[in-house]
């Protein structure tokens, strides 16, 4: 993948950590990508609180939040159709990247599960590909959140289509969030 810039300048970005050191290193990290607006919650209650009354671009969050956890903090926001964040894309941080760990965040909703410590250069691949690669949204009985396969299609026409119910797949999500179509690459 070539590394392209990111133009995050624009992009509102909240960080959900119970480690000031963390959120320190994460502003840094941001701020010396471009971005600008960039605010920090210590809990997954307070997190939550942000997204129903502020609208955020992304939110990169650790799984270990106190209270409300950070795959319990994805699913909420996904399944309020009333939260202005339910499209935003986020980042789910584990120092734990067990399999299982990482099945329950996809299975919550996130769009990418990255694994501490990583590299400001790991953080800024995950940035690109959401903006490189954005999925559609889906909402299905059990499952809000971005299209979870890799592959767009049809099945093959030897087999007939798992699903019994049709899912009802969001518009794109650059339709859905204008403010994060601001993060093109330059």
């Amino acid at each position: 993948m070539t590394i392209h810039s990111l133009d995050l300048q624009h992009i509102r970005v909240l960080i959900a950590d119970s480690s000031d050191y963390f959120q320190s290193t994460m502003l840094g990290i941001l701020h010396a990508f471009g971005a600008r607006h960039v605010s920090v919650a210590g809990s997954g209650a307070d997190a939550l609180d942000r997204s129903r009354r502020d609208v955020t671009d992304l939110l990169i969050c650790d799984w270990g939040l106190p209270g409300i956890d950070g795959f319990d903090l994805v699913k909420r926001i996904r399944s309020d159709g009333d939260n202005p964040n339910r499209y935003t894309p986020v980042i789910v941080l584990t120092s734990h990247a067990q399999s299982d760990n990482v099945v329950r965040a996809r299975d919550c909703g996130a769009n990418i599960v990255l694994a501490k410590p990583f590299s400001p250069k790991a953080l800024f691949l995950r940035l690109q590909w959401l903006t490189e690669d954005p999925r559609p949204f889906v909402i299905a009985p059990g499952y809000v959140g971005p299209d979870r396969r890799f592959k767009a299609g049809d099945p093959p026409s030897s087999q007939s289509e798992r699903r019994h119910d049709r899912q009802a797949v969001a518009p794109a999500r650059q339709a859905q969030m204008a403010p994060a179509a601001q993060m093109a690459m330059a």
